[in-house]
């Protein structure tokens, strides 16, 4: 995880086990959370299932709806979102005049 003055950055090792189909990431005002789940059918009659979830705390100065993630053929995933401005900007407010 990387929080500079310009993003917000999450780089996440998922190896080759999940495909970019097997991962679904949602955000909350306050929350990333990255969920995967793979399974595999063996020949045998079992199932072998691996799932991971990771749940980051978003900085005040992200907004949840920027968040933007691509994933590379060795299966490393980079989540990264710019930073709003926290800054009050003064807004000019019309005087309407009832006379």
């Amino acid at each position: 995880v990387q929080n500079t003055d310009q993003e917000f950055r999450v780089r996440l090792d998922l190896g080759k086990t999940f495909t970019p189909d097997d991962v679904k990431i949602t955000t909350t005002d306050k929350q990333l959370c990255i969920r995967a789940k793979h399974e595999e059918r063996p020949e045998k009659n079992c199932t072998v299932c691996r799932e991971m979830t990771r749940i980051y705390t978003l900085p005040p100065d992200v907004d949840p709806k920027e968040v933007t993630s691509t994933m590379n053929k060795e299966g490393v995933l980079f989540l990264k979102a710019a930073k709003k401005s926290l800054e009050t900007k003064e807004v000019p407010i019309a005087v309407e005049y009832k006379g």
